[in-house]
């Protein structure tokens, strides 16, 4: 397949993904007051921070695979996998939304963050094994997993530590690309 082919793909399947993200937010239709809008903010902070995770993702994969010359089979299927996780984001998302206290949502959507790490994390591999790819950053991949380990574990006790996890992962993986500029 080739690189461009690949790249639309994924472009378009974030794309969908930040679209159907926005429309889990249910806006009241019986009452048009600021009463209602704060009830519903819990809804639109969860949206803020999957919003942003997404978008993080974007940039990372789009920096990874501007180094990418070779693109496999393996390197699809991985792929479609971080974007089956991704795919899930607007769900547990819109779950975890409802009631940011709650344990078992933040759990789900701990778990969802997590598991799209872990395969960001193999496809980033994947693609470094058969491109040389040199800025291989299995440091930070290490120290973004295990946040999100301990996010997870953590969430078991305290629902709002997911969203404590997710900021330090999104700035983790930003401020290196918001200071450098790395074409």
């Amino acid at each position: 397949m080739k690189k461009d082919r690949f790249e639309a793909f994924t472009d378009a399947v974030i794309a969908i993904i930040l679209t159907i993200l926005v429309l889990e937010i249910r806006l009241p239709t019986n009452n048009h007051s600021l009463s209602a809008l704060i009830d519903i903010a819990p809804q639109f902070f969860a949206y803020i921070f999957s919003f942003i995770l997404i978008s993080t993702m974007w940039v990372n994969h789009h920096n990874l695979f501007m180094q990418v010359k070779t693109i496999n089979n393996q390197t699809l299927w991985l792929n479609i996998i971080l974007l089956f996780w991704s795919s899930l984001l607007p769900s547990t998302t819109a779950w975890i939304g409802t009631s940011m206290m709650s344990r078992v949502p933040a759990v789900l959507y701990a778990l969802n963050v997590t598991l799209y790490n872990l395969s960001f994390g193999m496809l980033r591999e994947n693609v470094i094994k058969y491109n040389k790819i040199i800025k291989a950053r299995r440091k930070l991949e290490r120290v973004s997993f295990l946040i999100n380990i301990i996010s997870l574990l953590g969430t078991f006790f305290w629902s709002p530590l997911v969203f404590i996890g997710l900021i330090i992962n999104v700035l983790l993986w930003s401020l290196p690309h918001i200071f450098t500029n790395n074409n």
